[in-house]
């Protein structure tokens, strides 16, 4: 059986807008995908975390460093066939201040330790659904501001060079879903049904 690493934050954990529950893996994308690759023997490794960075450390949650949970995730899952790796929505946060610059390396840091692990994994690189303007009316806007909005947008065309230059597939989140209309971050249910059916189309396509 093949395997295929989901690494991301709360939408890749599937973080339920209107309750801060968890969407079921009937309703996450990433659930929904492990039932379509069943038939193929590809076996889904589900690693989303709300708040979840690249390589940011946050004060007040200090495990939500992608780069240093990521290691343990490879080596407890050695050979990884797939990886698809979203993340740079909280790294928009106003708390690190960060460029969409320094947010772009942080991802290339994330590439940079699949590929060391194993350089046979292949990965799909995904830019996050844009930050809408409903964030800066909710409590989220505590966290988001409107230079979050602007990178969160400005991020796309940084995030598709960077998967030319590291023999990434790239895929944008923000040209098939939208965020919640109730806090503007999140993926509703819609967003995750169609996440799924084009991750699953793109495995397909490029790896089966």
């Amino acid at each position: 059986m093949k395997k295929l690493l989901c690494f991301g934050d709360s939408n890749t954990y599937g973080y339920r807008y209107y309750d801060r529950g968890r969407f079921d893996e009937n309703t996450r994308w990433t659930g929904l995908l492990s039932k379509m690759l069943e038939a193929y023997d590809i076996q889904v490794i589900e690693q989303g975390l709300n708040s979840r960075t690249t390589v940011f450390d946050c004060k007040e949650k200090p495990d939500k460093n992608g780069s240093k949970a990521l290691p343990d995730i490879l080596g407890e899952n050695y050979p990884l066939d797939y990886a698809i790796v979203m993340l740079g929505t909280n790294d928009c946060k106003t708390e690190f201040n960060a460029t969409v610059n320094e947010i772009t390396d942080g991802l290339d840091v994330i590439i940079s330790q699949i590929r060391l692990f194993d350089s046979r994994t292949k990965i799909i690189l995904v830019c996050p659904v844009y930050i809408s303007e409903t964030v800066l009316s909710h409590n989220f806007s505590t966290s988001f501001d409107e230079k979050s909005i602007s990178k969160s947008i400005e991020l796309e065309e940084k995030i598709k060079k960077l998967a030319a230059d590291n023999d990434c597939i790239f895929l944008s989140a923000a040209r098939i879903a939208d965020t919640s209309e109730t806090d503007g971050i999140h993926l509703d249910e819609r967003g995750h049904k169609a996440l799924a059916q084009t991750f699953f189309e793109c495995v397909k396509r490029e790896f089966l």
